[in-house]
């Protein structure tokens, strides 16, 4: 499900239908990602969500982003984040507390609803051992400033989650 957005916001909750799943997107993580895709439009861009879990394990809190590596490859209609640098930030907040929670990219004047291949992706992220987020999250921004919309989602157990927005 998306949801439109103002520019200006608080955090935004999400969680699944059944309050299983919840996501806190903190608002510095959520304006980074905006900078981000008002800078590449007309292209799509995007990156690393990283944060922790709540004390009781039922809330993800996404605290900043990654952007997009130099090795990121980007077109109007696709694109393929790299990883150039993302071993050393990750093993960097690793030692702070902090996690590597999923994926986050935008489509550029367009709806956030992720595509097949954004599905196939985040189920083939949420099987990878070496990541050790078996339950990974996936933010997508669509529209253009002034207009944006967000969707949000979880892939855990082979199951997509479609997260609403509290």
């Amino acid at each position: 499900m998306w949801w439109w957005i103002r520019e200006k916001m608080d955090n935004l909750f999400f969680q699944d239908k059944n309050q299983i799943y919840k996501v806190n997107l903190h608002k510095e993580a959520y304006n980074q990602i905006i900078y981000y895709c008002d800078r590449a439009n007309p292209y799509e861009i995007g990156s690393v969500l990283i944060g922790n879990y709540s004390l009781n394990q039922t809330t993800a809190n996404i605290l900043q982003i990654t952007p997009p590596p130099k090795d990121s490859i980007q077109a109007k209609y696709n694109f393929h984040r790299g990883s150039s640098g993302l071993i050393k930030v990750l093993d960097t907040v690793w030692n702070q507390g902090q996690y590597y929670l999923g994926e986050w990219h935008y489509h550029p004047n367009m709806s956030s609803f992720p595509s097949s291949i954004d599905k196939k992706q985040m189920m083939i992220l949420s099987q990878d051992k070496r990541l050790k987020c078996p339950e990974p999250i996936l933010i997508i921004i669509g529209g253009h400033k002034g207009n944006w919309n967000i969707n949000v989602r979880l892939f855990a157990n082979n199951k997509e989650i479609i997260l609403y927005n509290l």
